[in-house]
């Protein structure tokens, strides 16, 4: 058997499947499925509620009164929960859709202008062609971004303010962009 592999991979062109595969490895944000979500036409801020209804048990190690831990439910079922009460995001969202070249420049612009408390996320085009354009991290959207936090137009801020420590402000903004506006919204 080992001599029949051996054979079968004799005329095998492993440069060229190497060549594809680190060409893959390299380019592999560029073949993430797209979120189409609207452009902004006007500019519009909403107070979102993150809360959701706990669908099974939440177990952990609890603190028994002689000191000793023990598995026990943290939190039954059916309870209604906000992440903000306990954890606190330190970075606002910059949500924008890549494709749309005003968007791309809003990002890059307010990125260096806020290398620390922002966070970029792409709805559509190539998170890791920006990543690579500004040295630092670029993430594509997931579901939840728009189901938890009521993302549902680019571009967008979304985070938590210190006098609304419970809910995400959305801010969506219609076009022209300006990195200045968009600095009216973060804290």
């Amino acid at each position: 058997m080992r001599l029949a592999m051996v054979a079968e991979a004799h005329g095998v062109d492993w440069a060229s499947i190497n060549d594809d595969l680190s060409d893959q490895a390299r380019h592999h944000t560029r073949d993430i499925p797209d979120w189409y979500l609207p452009i902004a036409e006007h500019t519009e801020t909403r107070h979102v509620d993150p809360s959701y209804t706990l669908e099974e048990d939440i177990e952990a190690l609890l603190r028994q009164p002689d000191g000793s831990y023990q598995w026990g439910v943290l939190y039954e079922a059916g309870t209604r929960v906000n992440p903000l009460e306990h954890v606190r995001p330190d970075n606002w969202l910059l949500v924008v859709d890549l494709r749309v070249d005003d968007q791309r420049q809003l990002a890059m612009a307010l990125k260096e202008r806020h290398p620390i408390n922002l966070t970029i996320i792409a709805t559509a085009g190539d998170p890791g062609e920006l990543a690579t354009d500004i040295g630092r991290a670029v993430y594509f959207a997931e579901e939840w971004h728009f189901r938890r936090l009521g993302i549902t137009h680019t571009p967008s801020l979304a985070g938590v303010r210190d006098d609304n420590p419970h809910a995400v402000e959305v801010t969506h903004f219609a076009y022209p962009y300006a990195v200045e506006t968009l600095e009216e919204y973060l804290p």
